[in-house]
């Protein structure tokens, strides 16, 4: 069985260290990516990204891993590089970028008369930088760098794509990208934007944190989205949101935004998120309460009185809620300082959370930036296989603030072993 496993997030290692331990010849694509566990140690647990198998495996080296609590650093440097350096002595690991998948001959809606599409190979097309051979040769073989032609030299400036067939292939990177500020993938004017304005996926978050922390002239954000990174990012802005100052639009085509987070959340990560909303809606109901009493006042003064003081102003909350809602096209002033997001809500859809902004039909919002933080994708892949191809598997993760993440993957992964082993038997198994 010849495997391929792509992406470096802690259950690609476990499946690396399994699919060696079931005999399997596995070549690990272990590629940099953005290691969204560095937002959220907060929540890890201190057995956070460890299994048996990697503890028994780290014994056979002579290492050890007892954390106290997670750190994802020093997981990092004492489980997850001893094990990757342990694989790549058994093992082909390899830092090269995939950019395809496809079958080695057979077109995507290619049927075969009475066979099935397993009969043929995946072809892994990934990039190699040739850069590093040179550098390799010219340390350690001097003599064969100084016979490259200098024109060989120059004309190794640029990527090249090789290929690897493979019987099956494992998906496990980690998903980091927001597509586009539209569920739908696609909002209007959204690519003319200014490219700081408006940020996606962990970018957003990363901004949220330094809006946090020095909020300048950032008194007006909408937050697209309802997802655990949503959830994230309001509680990032938790003390920006308290200065009377700040308002937080969220856009959601949840009928409830956060619903399911608060059903499936870590618990701490939860309560804080409560906390936050209940905050907001306390300071909102005090200001309506005093607003109605300064409204009964002015309504008993004499019309003459009246004309001369000023009607009290009805109070619009500081956290307001599109649910619902789709964003639909995106506007950028001339002085890029001030965005404009329109929404739009269908009749179809709900929304239940403010639902006084539900009847107009279109709406536009001004903010001084734009968080999206819609599902999140695995960055793009050239991909050109059958729906449900035999052969080739996609384990979504969930991000760590989510309850039991860790045991989640795990658990997932052991239904892709079960799968496999329908195709293939282990070593050994007979």
């Amino acid at each position: 069985m010849k495997l391929a496993i792509l992406g470096s997030s802690p259950i690609a290692l476990e499946a690396a260290l399994r699919f060696h331990l079931h005999g399997a010849s596995l070549t690990w694509f272990n590629f940099d990516e953005v290691e969204y566990e560095t937002y959220f140690p907060k929540y890890l647990p201190a057995n956070s990204y460890v299994t048996e198998a990697g503890l028994n495996y780290l014994k056979e080296i002579g290492k050890a891993y007892l954390p106290t609590e997670f750190n994802f650093s020093e997981w990092k440097q004492n489980y997850f590089l001893p094990l990757s350096d342990f694989i790549k002595n058994e093992q082909k690991v390899t830092p090269h970028d995939v950019v395809s998948i496809t079958k080695r001959f057979l077109g995507p809606s290619e049927i075969l008369n009475n066979k099935s599409r397993f009969l043929d190979l995946f072809r892994v097309i990934f990039q190699v930088n040739p850069q590093e051979f040179i550098k390799q040769q010219k340390d350690s073989n001097p003599e064969t760098y100084e016979r490259l032609s200098k024109e060989l030299v120059d004309s190794l400036q640029m990527n090249l794509e090789m290929y690897e067939d493979f019987d099956l292939v494992l998906d496990l990177r980690r998903s980091t990208h927001a597509r586009s500020v539209s569920v739908t993938g696609r909002a209007l004017g959204e690519s003319r934007v200014s490219a700081g304005q408006m940020k996606y996926g962990f970018e957003a978050l990363s901004l949220a944190k330094e809006i946090n922390q020095n909020p300048q002239d950032m008194r007006e954000l909408v937050l697209v989205g309802s997802e655990p990174l949503a959830a994230e990012i309001v509680v990032t802005l938790s003390e920006w949101l308290k200065d009377q100052r700040s308002r937080l639009f969220i856009v959601s085509e949840e009928a409830w935004p956060f619903q399911k987070f608060l059903e499936d959340g870590e618990v701490n990560h939860v309560q804080k998120l409560k906390e936050t909303f209940d905050y907001m809606d306390i300071e909102f109901k005090k200001d309506v309460n005093e607003f109605h009493q300064k409204l009964r006042e002015w309504q008993t003064l004499d019309d003459f009185v009246q004309a001369k003081i000023q009607k009290p102003v009805e109070p619009i909350p500081r956290l307001v809620f599109f649910s619902g809602h789709n964003a639909t096209a995106v506007d950028q002033l001339i002085d890029k300082r001030r965005l404009f997001l329109t929404l739009e809500k269908p009749d179809f859809r709900e929304g239940l959370r403010h639902p006084e902004n539900n009847p107009l039909d279109l709406k536009t919002i001004g903010v001084d930036r734009i968080l999206v933080a819609n599902k999140l994708h695995k960055p793009k892949l050239d991909v050109h296989l059958a729906n449900n191809e035999v052969g080739y598997f996609e384990l979504e993760l969930n991000l760590p603030n989510i309850s039991g993440a860790w045991e989640k993957s795990v658990t997932k992964l052991k239904g892709i072993e079960h799968e496999v082993f329908k195709l293939f038997s282990p070593t050994n198994s007979h």
